[in-house]
């Protein structure tokens, strides 16, 4: 979790065993540290006007995540996972007929569009 000028983790998104774990173990905590790391600068540094562009403080952020992965692990071939899994997805939601814009009115952050199919991390990074 993301705070102004500290970063926290839980001790499972963040320990693994370098011996016994998987790749996408490790995928998945420099991944998580990308996207933290993001929200030090958007989000807490440079921060949107209003909740209705919630969106792009975490489509950044977890946009951001995949960038940083990609420099640190060139190996991990990180985009090819990102087109097949979230560009793709995000591409499907939004095809519905019964889709919805990721921008809306909200009073608060805790305020989720109940028609919305997608939330702004999985439909953000696409944009």
């Amino acid at each position: 979790m993301e705070n102004w000028g500290l970063v926290t983790y839980r001790e499972t998104a963040l320990l693994i065993d370098p011996k016994n774990s998987c790749s996408s173990s490790r995928q998945w905590v420099a991944l998580v540290v990308g996207h933290e790391l993001a929200h030090q600068w958007f989000g807490n540094l440079v921060t949107m006007e209003w909740w209705t562009h919630l969106w792009l403080n975490e489509g950044f952020a977890s946009w951001i995540e995949y960038l940083c992965v990609d420099h640190c692990f060139p190996e991990y071939d990180i985009w090819t996972q990102f087109v097949s899994a979230d560009y793709t997805r995000a591409q499907e939601l939004d095809a519905l007929d019964n889709s919805h814009p990721i921008e809306y009115y909200r009073l608060s952050a805790s305020c989720h569009n109940p028609e919305s199919h997608c939330l702004p991390g999985q439909c953000g990074p696409s944009i």
